[in-house]
């Protein structure tokens, strides 16, 4: 009975041109989803690849989320930003560096809007971007010695780099196997150059191990259709 009337409000609602905030909704439908993922996998460990600020650590701590945060972000100033904000926390732990297939030295592209920032190139041209050189490491090198170091056991990865996610992955290869679930940003209109196409990075995850979780939705374009969306996965039972 509950269940119709609600489906019936839903619909008047619908007919009469009523629309919820649907960006809010979507952020609090994401995030609930993320603190019961893991809730679930009983999660100790979350490895936050492209941190920027620190933005995600800060939502993790919001929703409740205790357990251990090892944060990796290239950009000196994001770097420091990030550092400061949480050198009271004595669970987080912070590398300036990014994540790739390989070890090696690049220049990531800043533009203004840091969050923003790549080691690819933008599809689009953009004022005010500066280069940094930054250090690239593969997870693997780093994996072992940090998580037996913090005495985790269910490690959570999430990715959040601009375009080049499948790379932070390739370079986890060797512990793969011991990531429980993951999240990954996936954009349905490419927004850098060469970058995998969403379905391409969903098929190596999946290869790789994972079942799809959840989807939602980060950001649309001018007509309503999909630009970026972030994916949850969790190891296959």
């Amino acid at each position: 009975m509950a269940k119709n009337i609600a489906k019936s409000l839903a619909t008047w609602s619908v007919s009469k041109g009523l629309r919820l905030p649907e960006q809010q909704l979507d952020r609090v439908n994401e995030l609930s989803s993320l603190r019961h993922l893991l809730q679930q996998l009983e999660i100790d460990c979350v490895l936050d690849v492209g941190a920027n600020r620190g933005q995600y650590a800060q939502e993790l701590r919001d929703i409740g989320y205790t357990g251990h945060i090892v944060s990796f972000e290239p950009i000196s100033t994001e770097f420091g930003i990030m550092k400061k904000s949480f050198m009271d926390d004595a669970k987080w732990r912070g590398y300036q560096m990014a994540l790739g297939s390989r070890e090696e030295s690049l220049l990531i592209n800043v533009p203004k809007l840091t969050v923003m920032s790549s080691l690819l190139e933008s599809k689009t041209a953009e004022k005010n971007t500066r280069s940094e050189q930054v250090a690239v490491k593969r997870l693997d090198a780093m994996f072992p010695a940090l998580i037996s170091g913090l005495g985790c056991k269910n490690v959570f990865l999430k990715m959040d780099t601009q375009g080049y996610d499948l790379e932070v992955f390739k370079g986890a290869s060797d512990c793969i196997s011991s990531i429980k679930g993951l999240q990954s940003e996936l954009s349905v209109q490419p927004l850098y150059k060469n970058m995998p196409h969403y379905l391409e990075a969903l098929a190596v995850y999946e290869s790789a191990g994972f079942d799809l979780h959840n989807l939602s939705v980060v950001s649309r374009i001018s007509n309503g259709g999909l630009l970026e969306m972030n994916c949850f996965m969790r190891r296959s039972n």
